[in-house]
């Protein structure tokens, strides 16, 4: 079982689900599979999954709400960019709005 997921891998198959969840594929392959045992698993796994893409959107839309303000205030575009490591190009399609 784990050569199977060795020679996916050294042969790009599935390389990067792989390289995520190469560890937790082998030890399934091992256990008995249980639906309801999945799917609990997968549930847990996309509240996770959201609550980092939310953080991340959150976080991206406060430096952007910073920039807003901060043009808002006359501050330089390059200020800008150093506290908020944002581009130029977003920081400057933030001042258009």
């Amino acid at each position: 079982m784990a050569l199977a997921v060795k020679y996916c891998r050294e042969h790009g198959i599935l390389k990067a689900f792989l390289e995520k969840h190469g560890t937790e594929v082998i030890n399934m392959l091992y256990v008995e599979w249980d639906q309801e045992e999945a799917l609990a698993v997968r549930y847990e796994e996309g509240i996770e999954e959201g609550m980092e893409r939310g953080r991340e959107e959150g976080i991206e839309q406060g430096l952007e709400q910073t920039a807003r303000n901060a043009l808002a205030e006359g501050v330089s575009l390059e200020l800008v960019q150093k506290i908020t490591g944002l581009d130029l190009e977003t920081i400057k399609s933030l001042g258009a709005r």
